[in-house]
């Protein structure tokens, strides 16, 4: 089990809460977000869906069908950011993360706006915490100093690579998943880094009612793996670095 501790620069480009209904909301419901207003979040944007019919040999300019999904709100500063659509809502922190509780209690208000708007009980179906993780390392670096599960060159290759992806899906627990992907990066710095991509998506497929207490409780639990994850993928002396 890896050791979870308080990183005071934590890496993040973005952490974002996700809540999924089992039944999409009427197009009548976004187009009622047109009134809204949610204090903090004066800046807005539709959120619109496209879909092809497929009739026959095949679509025609006909078949497009566009509607409106929902909503997209923005605060001043561009720091965080609530979408709210008719089949669920993801409220994202780029800039300035603290801690869990403030993503949490945040998410939770704007849930309840979403309650309110919505009218009625809807239920939740797929939940989501997901943490998007930018590790700036030494150029040239040996990523096995700084990952506990870097990409392995073949012995007999060149032990050089200029990029790579890996995705895995683990389950943790029978409706627990995580998504795990590490890439390297491009940059535009001034100064040179190898860059790497640590995206941490975990997941749970189950029922909620949208009052229930136990939809909360779950989000803690997600949290919980994705605080596993992070650090078991990264080495003391990478961590070093955020402490």
């Amino acid at each position: 089990m890896a050791t979870v501790r308080h990183l005071t620069h934590a890496p993040l480009r973005e952490a974002l809460v996700d809540i999924q209904l089992e039944r999409p909301l009427d197009l009548s419901f976004a187009e009622s977000l047109a009134k809204r207003v949610i204090p903090g979040y004066e800046a807005r944007n539709e959120i619109r869906q496209f879909s092809i019919k497929l009739i026959g040999a095949g679509p025609s300019p006909d078949d497009r069908v566009e509607e409106l999904l929902g909503w997209r709100y923005e605060s001043p500063e561009g720091s965080r950011v609530v979408q709210l659509r008719r089949n669920g809502l993801t409220y994202s922190i780029l800039r300035e993360y603290t801690e869990w509780s403030d993503i949490r209690s945040a998410a939770r208000s704007i849930w309840e706006l979403y309650r309110t708007f919505a009218g009625g009980e809807q239920s939740v179906s797929r939940i989501a915490v997901r943490y998007i993780n930018v590790l700036d390392l030494p150029p040239a670096v040996e990523l096995n100093n700084y990952l506990t599960a870097a990409p392995q060159v073949p012995s007999g290759l060149p032990q050089t690579l200029t990029h790579f992806l890996e995705r895995v899906v683990v389950p943790f627990e029978p409706d627990i998943f995580a998504i795990i992907t590490q890439t390297l990066e491009p940059t535009l710095t001034s100064r040179p880094v190898t860059r790497v991509i640590l995206d941490i998506d975990v997941y749970a497929q189950r029922s909620f009612q949208s009052d229930s207490a136990e939809l909360w409780a779950s989000f803690d639990r997600l949290r919980e793996v994705k605080n596993s994850i992070f650090f078991s993928s990264l080495t003391d002396r990478a961590l070093e670095t955020f402490l």
